[in-house]
């Protein structure tokens, strides 16, 4: 048995979505509501707006390939929104590193 890595967990988080194009199970709705939804700024959360955020997008794309243009366009935006909130989450992180090392920030 190995233990996960970060790629091993993004992928299952994509599977994860991917296969939701059906129907959506609770836990992962509360998950992506979880993430979509968080004011946290971590490591953590920042892998997890990447993970869901690419979730989102293979989920539109199995929308996009049902013919289902409205959930799919729904899903395309909501990983926009997670990538850009991923981008914001990596500038306060630096941020944050960079008042902690104590530099001269310009």
């Amino acid at each position: 048995m190995t233990i996960p890595t970060l790629a091993d967990y993004m992928v299952y988080v994509e599977k994860r979505m991917e296969a939701a194009c059906g129907e959506m199970d609770s836990d992962l709705a509360t998950s992506l509501s979880a993430v979509f939804t968080t004011t946290a700024v971590s490591e953590t959360d920042l892998f997890n707006f990447i993970a869901y955020g690419h979730g989102c997008h293979a989920l539109a794309e199995a929308f996009r390939e049902r013919g289902d243009i409205s959930n799919a366009g729904f899903f395309h935006a909501m990983g926009q929104d997670l990538l850009g909130k991923a981008a914001n989450a990596l500038a306060d992180l630096m941020a944050i590193g960079i008042q902690q090392a104590g530099m001269a920030r310009h």
